[in-house]
């Protein structure tokens, strides 16, 4: 093997002059090279493989009368020797299946015992030569010329072996009949010489259209190669992503139990002490402190318990309780939570349900959670004097669809599935520090996606937000009197 600046050897350069090159007159690379090599040893493969032995066998008995048997065997001789290295080459090549870094040796070989056969063929011309005899001779003309066509054919493939196996014959026959020194032969070489010419050109031709299937095929592979690598590469980034997801799922999990521990001590001993129920406060502002670490510590609490069932939803570990809820009575109850709050900010809550809805069938605390998740929002980002709307219908491929609609200053629609995602609000939200972690809208989507159902979030700036679930028609049942009001 070469380094990779050293200079090709005579063979190499030689090959490259004979036509290995490309269209452009760069060289041809070694994979194209070996295309080439495999394809002109499939071409020679024959049902038959010493066919073409026997045909000059037969041929040479045509002329025992004229010349000596033992001058007849010689190129039959040769050929069938020409033959049985080329078969040995091909069966050594099939065994061998060598790669690109091989092929200039392989192509030596097969250049070396080309040319042997096609000097072999060309020696018919030599010892089947009768003198005084023009019948003869322009019998043995025509059988090289005609043999010059399969032999075209087999070697297009690869323009070197073209070369290697007609140009010693149209050297040969050209030779013979230019030293016969007459005009009619050295006019018939001539003859000759364009011919081999034209069919030069005629094989360069089909060569071109080979290369272009080799190039596309290389290009196929080469593509479906990538393909397969870009698989891989992106199998084993989803893999470390979903492990490194589950590890922050885990380690979310694991964080919350611990700080709820405190975090609860520090809400109840807060509480007995706003209360005052071991006396009251030397210093009111205490009793305004208390307060405050209370209120603190609820909100902190409540975020906490989101991010719990954020990361179990997350995880896969959420277990649901199923049960038999009334969603419109559910929404009932959620709607007298929040009241309050509504009321605080100067926001009017209407409830619009179809009647003899169907009974839900799945978890009441998922269901609360995601009535007061979706309510919460809209009453937050709800100007005063404003209304929010609360629905629950049934749709005509059998599915409930319920949720909020409201007033307030929407989302744009580059921003919906962004806030979405877990710890992500979208301008509105952001110009309003404190008012949201930016947990609940991820966690409605979670929960309804336990359940078999799906989130949809429809919004415009400046026209509101539409926050909709759907419930699959496979939890749903029509009997309304095993309904249970959820507690």
């Amino acid at each position: 093997m070469r380094g990779a600046g050293e200079q090709p050897g005579w063979s190499q350069r030689l090959i490259m002059a004979l036509g290995s090159r490309q269209a452009n007159g760069q060289p041809l690379s070694p994979e194209t090279r070996l295309e080439q090599l495999k394809m002109l040893i499939e071409s020679q493969r024959m049902p038959m493989p010493y066919s073409f032995p026997v045909l000059v066998g037969l041929f040479a008995l045509c002329f025992v009368d004229s010349i000596a048997w033992h001058w007849l065997a010689i190129p039959v001789a040769l050929i069938f020797v020409a033959n049985w290295l080329n078969r040995k080459n091909m069966d050594a090549f099939a065994v061998a299946d060598p790669g690109p870094e091989d092929v200039s040796r392989w192509e030596r070989r097969s250049i070396l015992i080309t040319v042997f056969f096609a000097l072999s063929t060309g020696s018919i011309a030599i010892f089947f030569w009768v003198p005084d005899d023009p019948v003869k001779q322009a019998y043995v003309l025509t059988a090289l010329i005609i043999s010059l066509a399969p032999v075209a054919l087999i070697t297009s493939c690869s323009m070197p072996s073209f070369y290697a196996a007609t140009m010693p014959i149209v050297l040969i026959a050209a030779a013979r009949l230019f030293l016969s020194g007459e005009i009619l032969p050295i006019a018939l070489g001539g003859v000759l010489l364009i011919f081999a010419v034209l069919l030069s050109q005629l094989t360069t031709r089909l060569n071109g259209i080979m290369m272009h299937s080799i190039t596309l095929r290389e290009d196929k592979s080469g593509l479906i190669e990538q393909l397969f690598k870009a698989k891989r590469d992106s199998d084993a980034a989803r893999a470390r992503a979903e492990e490194a997801n589950r590890a922050k799922s885990h380690f979310l999990a694991n964080m919350s139990h611990e700080l709820r521990t405190p975090l609860n001590a520090i809400i109840g001993f807060s509480e007995v002490m706003s209360s005052e129920i071991f006396g009251k406060h030397a210093v009111p502002t205490y009793k305004e402190y208390a307060n405050d670490i209370n209120r603190s510590g609820q909100h902190l609490l409540g975020l906490i318990n989101d991010v719990l069932d954020l990361s179990r939803i997350e995880a896969g570990r959420f277990q649901i309780t199923e049960e038999e809820v009334d969603i419109a009575q559910l929404a009932d109850d959620c709607r007298r939570i929040l009241e309050i709050r509504a009321q605080g900010q100067r926001v009017t809550i209407v409830e619009e349900y179809e009647p003899n809805l169907p009974i839900f069938y799945g978890d009441a605390r998922a269901m609360r959670q995601t009535w007061i998740n979706l309510l919460t929002n809209a009453i937050k980002f709800s100007p005063p004097g404003s209304e929010v709307k609360m629905f629950a219908r049934m749709e005509p491929n059998g599915e409930m669809r319920f949720g909020v609609h409201d007033n307030g200053p929407g989302i744009a629609e580059s921003e919906i599935d962004k806030v979405l995602h877990a710890f992500t609000q979208g301008a509105s939200g952001l110009a309003q520090p404190g008012k949201g972690s930016g947990l609940g809208l991820s966690i409605v989507k979670g929960l309804l996606a336990v359940h078999g159902g799906r989130f949809e979030l429809k919004s415009k700036l400046g026209e509101g937000t539409q926050a909709e679930c759907v419930l699959p028609p496979q939890r749903l049942r029509q009997n309304v009197s095993m309904a249970k009001r959820a507690s």
